[in-house]
């Protein structure tokens, strides 16, 4: 593949609410990109904790670094609008604030969707780490547009933090977060993305997702999953009927499980590859 020359500015945008505990070492793989010119847009939305001083201390120290804070607590979805909102650049890439990224993660998906332009959207393979960044498992995903598109109606076919927009394919005027949702938010995202451009996902782990007991769509995982369910029936017209009755299933088996069960057995069944079946492996998975 060609290098991506580094005139391209590629903005990154990161939510943030109480992260203290991942944060340093998540804006420490940000600025460990083998690709440059970025800026971050980090959007403290009004955390309790230590989260905001920390995003200060780190963008007195890196110029590219850029931070504000919501004047109350809106959510995710209404802290990645607004920094949307500021963005100018034509690539803009999505990041957690718990989360890891690889050296190389801004630097492919560049190079990617600059040698694909009918792409909007290109995720990556994520590596599944615990609180204490230990590997636990991977999480695949489909790489081609077609196996993408059939997914949605099942599981979500791109890692949100691992994706990279390319806005240029967007219409001026589109809002990509629906506001009055909290968790679950990016599934509509996706739909909406799909309609101006293919999907990708690289072959690549480049993404490190975190799994503990206050992520966000982890918290109240029936709401999450009903959430998504309301989003997949407004786009009812593009599924099969299999797909309804499965999201129906689905659904049904959701509001009957435990609440702790719903992630773990969702992730085994969605085929994540746990690193191995040992019981110390299993407890850090199952106590999330």
């Amino acid at each position: 593949m060609k290098t991506v020359k580094e005139k391209t500015l590629v903005s990154i945008l990161m939510p943030v609410y109480n992260a203290e505990e991942y944060l340093s070492k998540t804006l420490e793989s940000i600025k460990s990109q083998t690709y440059q010119n970025w800026e971050l847009f980090a959007i403290d939305d009004w955390s309790t904790d230590r989260s905001y001083e920390i995003l200060l201390n780190f963008a007195k120290k890196d110029k590219r670094v850029k931070v504000y804070r919501n004047g109350k607590h809106r959510g995710v979805a209404g802290a990645a609008n607004l920094a949307l909102s500021m963005i100018k650049s034509n690539y803009v890439a999505r990041m957690d604030a718990d989360d890891l990224m690889h050296p190389e993660r801004i630097s492919k998906q560049l190079r990617f969707l600059k040698e694909n332009p009918s792409t909007v959207v290109v995720g990556s393979q994520c590596v599944l780490i615990d609180k204490d960044g230990q590997k636990i498992g991977e999480k695949q995903f489909p790489m081609s547009n077609d196996e993408i598109m059939k997914m949605i109606f099942r599981s979500i076919p791109i890692q949100q933090p691992s994706m990279m927009i390319n806005r240029g394919l967007l219409p001026k005027d589109f809002i990509a977060y629906d506001q009055n949702k909290n968790t679950a938010e990016e599934v509509e995202l996706l739909f909406k993305l799909f309609k101006y451009g293919e999907a990708g996902n690289l072959p690549d782990f480049l993404h490190f997702y975190r799994l503990h007991d206050k992520n966000t769509s982890l918290k109240d995982p029936k709401k999450t999953f009903y959430l998504t369910f309301l989003t997949r029936l407004k786009y009812a017209h593009e599924a099969s009927l299999i797909d309804l009755l499965f999201n129906f299933l689905q659904l049904i088996v959701v509001f009957i499980l435990p609440k702790k069960l719903i992630f773990p057995l969702y992730n085994l069944w969605r085929n994540n590859k746990l690193l191995n079946l040992s019981v110390p492996s299993l407890v850090r998975l199952f106590k999330i």
